[in-house]
């Protein structure tokens, strides 16, 4: 039944993060499912869940073809790198780590720009990464809120 649970929790995470991106276009609404997968060590669950973020970010048109990619790489790079600097697995972490998801967000577009032949407007893509960087800490602390009510896992 936990099982069950943590799936309908997911399906409803995902369905939510759908809504919630066609109201935002250039938000990634689905990250923050990324670190709250990487913060329990579900490794289970991310294996199923990841190419499912890809390919609705994909499908989506959020970002260019490939970049979800990276960008989802960036995502779990940045974060293992924070949790062994500082060891921390709380809202420090995520607010620190929302900070610079923000500036790999406007990097990407800066690196992405030219290569599919978009003009770069660094304002348009500042106010994207702030959107992002804003998002990220308010969604990790309504989603960790609600997720003891699916699973019970421990922070280890």
């Amino acid at each position: 039944m936990q099982a069950v649970r943590n799936i309908f929790w997911w399906l409803c995470f995902v369905a939510l993060g759908i809504c919630v991106q066609s109201l935002v276009p250039c938000l990634d609404a689905l990250v923050v499912g990324l670190i709250i997968l990487l913060q329990e060590r579900d490794y289970k669950n991310l294996c199923w869940l990841l190419p499912l973020f890809v390919l609705l970010q994909e499908g989506i048109g959020t970002s260019p073809f490939g970049a979800t990619i990276v960008w989802y790489a960036l995502v779990c790079l940045i974060y293992r790198l924070l949790r062994w600097l500082l060891g921390l697995g709380n809202f420090f972490l995520v607010l620190l780590l929302s900070i610079c998801l923000g500036g790999a967000c406007f990097g990407l577009g800066w690196l992405f720009s030219p290569l599919y032949a978009v003009h770069f407007d660094p304002q348009e893509f500042l106010d994207r990464s702030l959107i992002q960087a804003l998002y990220l800490p308010v969604a990790w602390l309504l989603l960790t809120a609600t997720r003891p009510l699916a699973c019970s896992h421990d922070e280890e």
